[in-house]
């Protein structure tokens, strides 16, 4: 398998880490955005979309070589998840918000409430992205409404 994407799709391999490796993936994103997260909306954005593209490519790319729809070590969409859960959102720094982020993206992600599901029938790194990126939004929306009471 080609490196550089296992690398990528697997969030620097902790994709590959025992049980539960999407939680891994998110506490990885969670970790990062605590202590990089750009305060400025229009990086955030470019952050996104650059993670956006990378998660379809390189997540089709190992579900393909692995013979597998949706491989549990992919967890580069957990991680654009997690960016779209704070998106908008000074998450840097500020330990209740990037663990509530963390709590409520995990929960929903795991759920997988309408419409979450849909999305996972969109073919390849598609499929595998979309739908942990409408869980980030749902998240972000939850973080907001929730975020008050903080």
């Amino acid at each position: 398998m080609n490196f550089l994407m296992e690398l990528l799709a697997t969030g620097l391999f902790t994709g590959k880490l025992p049980k539960m490796p999407g939680t891994w993936g998110s506490i990885f994103a969670a970790i990062c955005c605590y202590f990089f997260w750009p305060e400025n909306v229009y990086v955030q954005l470019l952050v996104i979309g650059i993670t956006f593209l990378i998660s379809v490519v390189s997540a089709d790319y190992v579900s393909k070589k692995l013979g597998d729809k949706d491989p549990d070590e992919v967890v580069i969409d957990e991680i654009l998840g997690i960016e779209i859960t704070f998106f908008g959102l000074h998450a840097a720094h500020n330990v209740k918000l990037a663990f509530l982020g963390l709590i409520l993206f995990r929960v929903i992600d795991i759920m997988k409430p309408p419409p979450i599901k849909w999305f996972e029938k969109f073919p390849g790194g598609w499929g595998i992205t979309v739908d942990d990126a409408v869980a980030g939004v749902i998240s972000n929306v939850l973080l907001r409404l929730l975020g008050g009471f903080l």
